[in-house]
């Protein structure tokens, strides 16, 4: 029926846009009447109409009790909505203007005019759903992160309500014949449209909740055609000095550019030998921000608490960039992984140094790489079976169990093939990298999960937080039973945070460099060389994974990587990071403090963690000295990545 009615509408617009009548133009007879430029003004209304409608669906708190302050926060938030659909009107309205010297053209310009913001009213539908997953307007950035676009539908499809499916039947239907038949009155919507523009702007010149609404505000059409183009173009790069000291280029440089040293900078106990096996646990989209063992009041990992009394754990190491795709490269190669243009491992890159397996290989390891997500999701097959170091390489489809969402399957699975591999290795020494899916969003219960599934995003991430530190505590006892505990360290790592909106207004990951998205928690466990455990407050990245273990383990390190040992009293007291969606943001922790600098903005943020942990309190106007040298920092990172993507660097 609605198919039926949108149809009638539109053919109404296409008969109206050429009805037949005889116009003279320099003599000669044509019979197409000249179309309109007033009737896309009207459309335009009608749109404007429409996109506030689906901003008041996109993430405005309820309505009721507070109706005056919502209206407020609508008209602060969609006033460059307005603006967008009556620019569209305008232009469309110039370009028929333009061609009334050919009728049927400028008919046939009207008819396409008015299918785009047909278009329009569709995306604007599909707003609602995007922006409640990714809470803030789709970009050009965006598309490069999805990859493959198939592994995002379970996230969306949770956001996509009934109501969401039905405006997507109605609104365009609803919109034409609007369009078409409703033009008494527009000159009251023109005015209403302004004043909701001068209106809306001027609240967001007075700063109308200002940190809230940061995205919000953000008309999605003007983004996405705007952050295209400037993709299209190349993209907007960081505008460093290369006014910087040079020795600050030696910390990126890798084991080969460095020359030799002590394989080895950890001190045994008397007696003590060192592990044998390996594995490293990499928890998806966790950060240290939910877990007790970084100061959270509430216990949700029960297993990394009780395991902390048998292990060293480093209070600040990061990753490098808050998405998987990035931190998939430093964890398994020691890289940095790369910058927003073009990332590192890369085929027209430089060659693909060995990950730990190959090391591990050395001394007659067996090896497997076990995850509870997709394999082929950002080249990670294709990137570990080049090296072919890996004599188990499991993903989802692999596990035997059913996909729990497009992401993957439960973590149970995982730790299954784990706890299998370890139980073949009979004596032989082995690694193992298992990397987590279930805590990705959308935060799906494995079956084995009971009780009431909670339904806040929230509360969803915290019960798969807990379903997945169960399932860690299985291999903690398959060592113990098996009598490997002392021979095995065991690392546990989060790949990225994941924020909630509490605190900055972000949400998800892959945003921002704040210290919920980038802090992660990393853990080393061996109840032989730690059997009181520790805190180490050493400062460090992802990148020092690998180095950190061959260190334990008196291996050499491969001469590619770039990063250090943890253990190395000479190392570089700094972790370095970036975010690459929504514009691309580079970041240096040094000490008790933390800087970042904003691309699209220029903004530049200081923060001290030691006063201030939540990084509420910018002091980059008050400390100019201080950012200044550590913007010279990033400036070196960034400049000597820039050269080390293509060789031209080791």
């Amino acid at each position: 029926m609605a198919r039926r009615w949108r149809r009638h509408c539109f053919a109404s617009e296409i008969r109206i846009a050429v009805r037949v009548a005889p116009v003279t133009t320099d003599g000669v007879t044509d019979t197409a009447t000249p179309a309109k430029p007033q009737t896309l003004i009207w459309a335009s209304c009608w749109l404007a109409v429409l996109l506030v409608a689906a901003k008041a669906c996109s993430g405005i708190v309820p309505w009721w009790p507070h109706l005056p302050k919502r209206l407020v926060t609508l008209i602060a938030s969609s006033w460059s909505d307005v603006l967008f659909a009556l620019s569209c009107g305008l232009i469309g309205a110039l370009v028929i203007r333009g061609l009334a010297r050919w009728p049927r053209v400028a008919s046939i310009a009207r008819v396409s005019v008015l299918v785009l913001l047909t278009g329009f009213v569709v995306y604007a539908v599909a707003t609602v759903g995007l922006f409640r997953y990714f809470h803030r307007p789709l970009t050009f950035d965006m598309f490069g992160m999805v990859g493959n676009a198939g592994a995002i539908r379970s996230s969306l499809w949770e956001r996509v309500t009934l109501p969401i499916g039905i405006a997507f039947l109605l609104a365009p239907a609803i919109f034409l014949f609007l369009a078409a038949r409703i033009r008494r009155g527009t000159g009251v919507l023109l005015a209403l449209a302004f004043l909701w523009i001068l209106t809306g702007w001027l609240l967001q010149r007075a700063g109308w909740e200002s940190e809230r609404l940061q995205f919000l505000r953000l008309s999605p059409h003007a983004e996405l055609l705007r952050t295209v183009a400037r993709g299209l173009a190349g993209g907007q790069r960081p505008s460093f000095s290369t006014d910087f000291p040079a020795e600050y280029l030696e910390e990126f440089r890798t084991f080969r550019a460095r020359g030799t040293g002590p394989r080895s900078h950890f001190q045994l106990p008397p007696g003590v030998a060192r592990p044998k096996n390996v594995i490293v646990v990499v928890l998806e989209s966790i950060g240290t921000k939910y877990l007790r063992l970084y100061g959270n009041p509430i216990e949700h990992t029960p297993t990394l608490t009780a395991e902390a009394k048998n292990a060293l754990v480093f209070e600040n190491i990061y990753a490098h960039a808050s998405f998987t795709y990035a931190s998939f490269r430093p964890i398994n190669f020691s890289v940095y992984p790369g910058l927003p243009w073009h990332y590192a491992l890369l085929e027209d890159g430089r060659p693909l140094p060995e990950t730990l397996a190959a090391r591990m290989k050395m001394r007659g390891a067996r090896t497997a790489y076990i995850t509870s997500g997709d394999l082929y999701w950002g080249e990670q097959h294709w990137l570990l079976e080049r090296e072919n170091n890996f004599d188990w390489l499991l993903g989802a489809p692999d596990l035997g169990c059913p996909l729990l969402s497009s992401w993957g399957t439960e973590d149970r699975c995982a730790i299954d093939r784990l706890v299998s591999f370890v139980e073949q290795s009979a004596g032989q020494p082995f690694f193992a990298v298992c990397w987590t899916d279930q805590t990705h969003d959308p935060y799906l219960l494995g079956a084995a999960h009971s009780g009431a599934a909670p339904t806040d995003d929230l509360d969803r991430y915290l019960a798969v937080l807990q379903s997945t530190d169960v399932q860690l505590a299985r291999v903690f006892a398959t060592l113990r039973e098996r009598g490997l505990a002392d021979d095995t360290l065991v690392v546990v790592t989060g790949d990225h945070g994941e924020a909630f909106g509490d605190t900055h207004g972000q949400r998800g990951h892959a945003w921002s460099v704040y210290e919920e998205e980038v802090h992660v928690p990393f853990m080393i466990w061996n109840p032989r060389l730690f059997p009181e455990g520790g805190r180490v407050a050493t400062i460090g990245g992802h990148v020092d994974l690998n180095p950190t273990l061959t260190d334990l383990l008196d291996l050499e390190p491969a001469q590619e990587w770039q990063g250090h040992s943890l253990f190395n009293p000479a190392r570089p007291e700094r972790a370095y990071f970036m975010a690459i969606a929504g514009g691309s943001v580079f970041g240096v922790r040094e000490g008790d403090w933390k800087y970042f600098y904003e691309v699209n903005s220029g903004r530049e943020s200081l923060f001290n963690l030691a006063t201030d942990p939540k990084e509420l309190h910018n002091l980059s106007d008050q400390e100019k000295e201080r950012a200044a040298g550590l913007r010279q920092r990033v400036a070196a990172w960034v400049t000597f990545e820039e050269a080390f993507l293509w060789g031209r660097e080791n």
